[in-house]
């Protein structure tokens, strides 16, 4: 009878194990596995909670792109972390979800560690809605205002220019990393734009700043050794923010943006003190005025947007400039002929470069627009996220999921360039040497949320680049007689170069 009892026993617990991993598998298919919708675009799953992030390796938008020619096609879905997103693999479908049907891709997904600073407001990171526009708009009213795409600006940018290259002369040939020289000169153009004045390119508040930007885009691109694989990791799991080593991470990360804020908030305290309602000399003024035209609890004109809006002018407006400035420098230095080239092109203007030379420059303008090409600084953009649901290539996708637009695909799709991984700018010249543009070579992204400072950006990188070009001959540093890669850098939400030493000799 005992042997009877224990068999039914353990019989028992065996059905109950059984029907328990039965249950336990239906619900992780159920959960991590299944697709949510029949026609929803097919992709890489990865593993529970993880999903595909541990398979991307260093250059998540090359590995995506080889998943999805090899095998799931344009549009695919990767699971990152705990949540589904969907990659456009080619100009098409980013074209037919950003532009064609932007209205309904004009939102970004929340992502709760900049939320938690934030408040949900600013400029880069925030729902699409009717408020947030409402200040975009304005913002870029302005920024025309204050000279944006007109003569004004490129005077502005062209005397900062010259700063720029009596550093360059002051250095006597010395081998430098550059990337603090650069970038404090661009930034000196966007803070003459949102603060009305430029500042001594050694000033330590403007290099603190400086860094300040360079730390924040370092922690996600993996920059920053210590800490930038604890912050991304939080991107997805911010449960975690509380344990060691990435409660470390996160402080670091969150001071970094507070000493950010902190700078701007003394110009705007300033500003309030000085403000002429009848004459405003830059955004700040702008904005102060144009607060007092609405009410803070029904619209988004209201001092903390503003704060964060001076703080994403200056992150967009600085890194991404500098760095695509940085790697110029490293294409010149594996194609020294181009340098040549470039430079002889530039001698038959006899003054300083400017915009309205542009058809004389061929070359320039494709050299620029293949860097722009080869060398893409946001692979995969930044995150959308859609407001409804929608059909995108015959594929369903529901409300409120992650969209991200491979940038890098497009740049180097076979169909539209030949032997995409060569830098060759006379891809970009017709058989009358004449520079031809390409409405495919989208740096700045596309659409409703396309990058406000494009045209500022355009005009500093073709300024800039000319009188480095036709001034200075670049050169390695000798020591190391090492050329930086093109196609190797820092990786994650951004493509920046390896620090390195470079020296520009005049000529």
């Amino acid at each position: 009878l005992n042997m009877l009892l224990l068999d039914a026993v353990l019989n028992s617990l065996v059905v109950s194990v059984l029907i328990g991993l039965v249950t336990f598998c239906m619900l992780l298919y159920q959960y991590w596995w299944k697709f949510p919708h029949p026609c929803y675009p097919p992709g890489v799953r990865g593993v529970p909670v993880l999903g595909a992030l541990p398979f991307f390796g260093k250059f998540a938008h090359k590995t995506i792109l080889q998943w999805s020619r090899e095998k799931y096609g344009k549009i695919m879905s990767v699971r990152m972390g705990p949540n589904d997103a969907v990659v456009l693999n080619d100009y098409d479908t980013i074209i037919e979800a950003f532009v064609k049907q932007h209205l309904v891709f004009s939102s970004r997904p929340s992502i709760r560690m900049i939320r938690e600073l934030s408040g949900g407001f600013g400029l880069g990171f925030c729902p699409g809605h009717k408020k947030f526009f409402e200040v975009r708009h304005f913002t870029s009213k302005v920024l025309r205002g204050f000279g944006m795409g007109r003569i004004e600006m490129e005077i502005r940018v062209s005397d900062v220019a010259q700063d720029l290259v009596q550093v360059f002369e002051s250095l006597n040939g010395k081998a430098t990393n550059l990337r603090m020289t650069i970038g404090a000169t661009v930034c000196n153009v966007i803070s003459s734009v949102v603060f009305g004045k430029t500042y001594d390119i050694n000033d330590e508040n403007m290099k603190e700043i400086v860094q300040c930007i360079f730390n924040t885009l370092s922690f996600y691109s993996f920059g920053d050794k210590k800490n930038s694989k604890y912050v991304m990791i939080l991107t997805y799991f911010y449960a975690m923010r509380h344990i060691p080593p990435f409660k470390k991470a996160r402080k670091m990360f969150l001071s970094n943006i507070t000493k950010q804020l902190g700078f701007g908030q003394k110009e705007i305290d300033e500003h309030k003190k000085n403000l002429d309602e009848n004459s405003p000399g830059d955004f700040i003024d702008a904005f102060l005025i144009e607060m007092k035209k609405h009410s803070p609890t029904d619209s988004w004109f209201h001092e903390k947007q503003l704060l964060l809006s001076v703080n994403a002018l200056f992150i967009a407006g600085t890194e991404t400039t500098t760095s695509t400035i940085l790697w110029a420098m490293i294409v010149l230095l594996n194609y020294p002929n181009l340098q040549y080239i470039l430079h002889k092109e530039l001698m038959t203007e006899t003054v300083n470069p400017s915009v309205k030379h542009g058809d004389n420059l061929p070359l320039l303008q494709a050299f620029i627009q293949e860097l722009y090409r080869c060398i893409t600084i946001a692979p995969l953009g930044l995150q959308r996220t859609n407001t409804e649901d929608v059909e995108i290539g015959g594929h369903f996708i529901p409300k409120n999921t992650v969209i991200l637009p491979n940038i890098y695909a497009v740049h180097n799709d076979p169909v539209i360039w030949t032997e995409p991984s060569k830098f060759d700018i006379y891809r970009h010249i017709d058989k009358d040497g004449k520079f031809i543009h390409s409405k495919k070579v989208i740096p700045f992204g596309v659409g409703a949320r396309v990058c406000l400072g494009k045209k500022l950006a355009q005009l500093e990188v073709f300024i800039f680049l000319a009188n480095i070009i036709k001034k200075f001959e670049i050169i390695p540093d000798p020591e190391t007689n090492e050329i930086p890669p093109i196609h190797d850098g820092l990786s994650g939400a951004g493509f920046f170069p390896y620090p390195f030493k470079v020296i520009v000799k005049s000529r």
